[in-house]
């Protein structure tokens, strides 16, 4: 029986990832597969009813990076300074009982919104393929892990990998190389016309970029976009930062925190859209992302401001 989340599935195997069978196993909600060393499993995971009855359905991409990994004192500040900071659409989640961490992005997927969520899917899904190929021996060193290296049961290891492996350098990388496609009249006209009203308390635009500022208890939490901030392996593109204060908590303490709201957001329930990762740093939780310049398009940045609204709630 298809719906819209076993369609987004089918559409990325069969057609935008091009998954080849030899090197993939269908699983009852999705399927996983190799584009290279590291396994990727995309799989429908739940189901939602939205407030006006229809059905929504929640899309997983997780791939696995590290193995045997002990989370003592160091290993999450480790976490915290190497890979939180510079994530794109992805974070990592860590598995206490199975010694895992893995890359995983989650969003809801619905008829009405499938046909330009489905591609930014499909990129948080290349690009987890290759920052487990860029990070995965580094931090596996740093963090005394291994690297999660597999390949299909019965086949082995993939001797080359799938071209969709090397689409960062391909595509993603050269087009981070043009200016940023997100214009400074969007951000004003995305003020203009949503944030100077609730659940936004105040929000300006200032060329390349627009400051909002939420509820937060007492206090607020500050969301930015900002399109001249560049990611250091994407280049050009969309930087999204949301910054919460959390107080009373060590650098330890806030890191844990910040690796349990990637476990509640990316892998069971996303309060907005889960692409990105959360941070702890100077006495606040942050969450970050980055939409390189390949997911440009009109009427995106107002969809990513109400995904900002929705975590902030």
């Amino acid at each position: 029986m298809t719906n819209a989340g076993i369609s987004t599935v089918d559409w990325l195997f069969r057609e935008q990832l091009k998954v080849d069978a030899e090197w993939s196993i269908r699983t009852p909600s999705g399927f996983r597969w190799w584009a290279d060393k590291n396994a990727q499993t995309v799989e429908v995971v739940g189901q939602e009813i939205g407030p006006d009855g229809e059905p929504g359905y929640l899309v997983s991409v997780q791939t696995e990076l590290l193995r045997s990994l002990h989370l003592g004192h160091r290993e999450p500040t480790a976490i915290n300074a190497l890979l939180m900071p510079y994530a794109s659409m992805a974070g990592p989640v860590y598995d206490e009982q199975t010694k895992t961490l893995v890359l995983a992005s989650l969003v809801r997927v619905h008829d009405a919104i499938a046909q330009w969520m489905n591609p930014l899917i499909s990129v948080a899904a290349i690009l987890q393929i290759g920052e487990a190929r860029i990070v995965g021996a580094e931090l596996a060193k740093a963090l005394r892990a291994e690297e999660a290296l597999s390949g299909p049961p019965g086949r082995g290891m993939r001797p080359e990998p799938d071209e969709m492996a090397e689409v960062i350098a391909t595509l993603i990388a050269p087009m981070g190389k043009q200016p940023s496609r997100w214009s400074p009249t969007e951000f004003r006209e995305a003020v203009d016309r949503y944030m100077n009203q609730p659940p936004a308390l105040l929000a300006n635009s200032g060329g390349a970029g627009f400051t909002v500022e939420f509820p937060f208890g007492d206090q607020s939490s500050l969301c930015q976009a900002m399109a001249d901030q560049p990611h250091p392996r994407y280049g050009n593109g969309l930087f999204l930062l949301q910054s919460f204060p959390i107080v009373g908590k060590s650098d330890s303490e806030g890191t844990r925190l910040a690796l349990s709201m990637n476990r509640i957001e990316l892998t069971e329930r996303p309060f907005g859209y889960g692409f990105g990762s959360y941070a702890y740093r100077d006495n606040s939780l942050h969450f970050t992302s980055f939409f390189p310049n390949a997911l440009y398009r009109p009427g995106l940045l107002p969809n990513i401001y109400f995904s900002c609204a929705q975590r902030a709630r």
